[in-house]
């Protein structure tokens, strides 16, 4: 069987500065510059068979009556997704980046 990806998901931000987009050199900057970047520009191919397995089986694991995972099988292999997860597999734990942006600096 064919995997085919989902559409569309492969449109990935340009943070290039040109003259032609001026008005958002400040975004770039901010977006740029934050922790968030690696996981906005993540080129990741995602298999519609896949996904839709995924959500098939998918769990919501909870401690203490609060939800701290969603796990599920594809094709026989145990999936877990926690939010440390997805901090390490898209490196939001880069500590040297920005997490909170004053409305003063997104405003300008």
């Amino acid at each position: 069987m064919a995997l085919t990806i989902k559409n569309p998901h492969k449109y990935l931000p340009i943070f290039e500065k040109t003259d032609k987009n001026t008005a958002f050199h400040s975004i770039i900057d901010v977006l740029t510059s934050s922790k968030y970047t690696s996981i906005l520009t993540t080129n990741a191919p995602i298999h519609q068979d896949t996904l839709r397995h995924f959500w098939a089986n998918a769990k919501i694991e909870e401690q203490k009556k609060e939800p701290y995972a969603i796990t599920s099988k594809v094709g026989g292999t145990l999936v877990v997704i926690t939010p440390t997860t997805i901090s390490q597999t898209f490196g939001l734990n880069y500590l040297a980046g920005k997490t909170s942006f004053p409305k003063n600096d997104l405003h300008t």
